[in-house]
């Protein structure tokens, strides 16, 4: 786990706030909230006043735009207890923030997902999946949520929320290979609420239904993904979901496997076939050969030629028996 270096610690997966020697704090004034976030969207870079007004007055700046940055700054300062300018620093041709390592949650999401990727990759998935679930637990809503969505805020707040996804796939990937199927089921479906058009995922959730034995609703779940693609694009799915499904019409073969992701080696093998099947019926009358041979001159012989189109019934009574002239071995006769 990564651990912060400094005093002041920032948070931009949600509403932006700053850890303060009395806890976490929100930031009230959301022109504040405008410097901060595009300082710390550009951590150890300095930040111009000319962009710093931008994002803040989008439409029109005041006349005293600048004087009123330097303000807010100094409030942000005294928020985090940075009287002394090492956090916000004040440098040409504007202000620039400084962060140790760990002292933004978007940093520390990063390199846990990185970790649980390098984790997974290695085969150590309980590991990986720890870290991927530590990454995901930093979240506390959109990224930048308080945040006016300027241009290059909105743009941020998209590129975090893909980086999100991508740790909820890796996680399911780590599930898989630990065996956990059905804990993926409802983080797919709800991740389809909101990405319905995203492959990878109709994948992960086909992939966790059948390995949690569930293979109908594997397959109907296909159905659904198709139709879905097809009435908002107006294609078919792509290659590797289409094959995904020829793979689990074939899983019937014991010897069929599901690979574990899109592009991943790893097999996951198909659940043991559940036994089925009826007993196999007997192939004709046991015995009784003399009422065999009548029945089938009722049926079949001269009588029933004589009245053709006619629908002809012949009951059978009696239990079954012996064909006493070839002694043949008592057996339940068919009717």
């Amino acid at each position: 786990m990564i651990e912060p270096s400094g005093a002041a610690l920032f948070r931009i997966l949600g509403p932006v706030e700053v850890r303060t020697s009395e806890g976490w704090a929100s930031i009230g004034a959301g022109k504040q909230r405008s410097v901060l976030a595009t300082l710390l969207l550009r951590p150890g870079e300095p930040v111009s006043l000319d962009a710093l007004i931008d994002e803040v007055w989008p439409d029109k700046a005041p006349a005293r735009a600048a004087n009123l940055v330097s303000v807010y700054v100094h409030h942000l300062r005294r928020l985090i207890g940075d009287a002394d300018g090492r956090v916000l620093v004040t440098r040409a041709p504007g202000y620039q923030v400084v962060l140790g390592s760990g002292e933004l949650d978007a940093d520390r999401f990063a390199a846990l997902a990185a970790d649980g990727r390098r984790a997974l990759a290695s085969g150590a998935a309980e590991r990986a999946a720890d870290l991927l679930t530590e990454a995901i637990g930093l979240w506390r809503g959109p990224a930048l949520a308080d945040v006016p969505a300027t241009p290059r805020v909105a743009d941020e707040a998209d590129r975090l929320e893909e980086s999100r996804i991508e740790a909820l796939e890796l996680r399911g990937e780590a599930n898989f290979a630990c065996g956990r199927y059905a804990e993926v089921v409802p983080e797919m479906r709800r991740l389809l609420t909101e990405r319905p058009l995203q492959e990878k995922l109709w994948a992960l959730l086909i992939r966790a239904l059948y390995g949690a034995g569930r293979h109908a609703e594997a397959l109907e779940v296909y159905e659904q993904a198709r139709n879905k693609i097809a009435d908002e694009l107006g294609v078919d799915p792509g290659a590797e979901l289409r094959q995904l499904y020829q793979q689990l019409l074939t899983a019937d073969d014991e010897r069929a496997v599901i690979p574990l992701a899109l592009g991943d080696p790893r097999p996951v093998p198909a659940p043991a076939p559940v036994p089925a099947q009826l007993p196999a019926d007997i192939p004709d009358f046991t015995g009784r050969s003399g009422q065999v041979a009548q029945l089938r001159e009722q049926l079949a012989g001269a009588a029933g030629a004589a009245s053709p189109g006619a629908v002809r019934v012949v009951l059978v009574v009696g239990s079954g028996g012996q064909d006493r002239a070839r002694g043949a071995r008592r057996a339940p006769a068919r009717r």
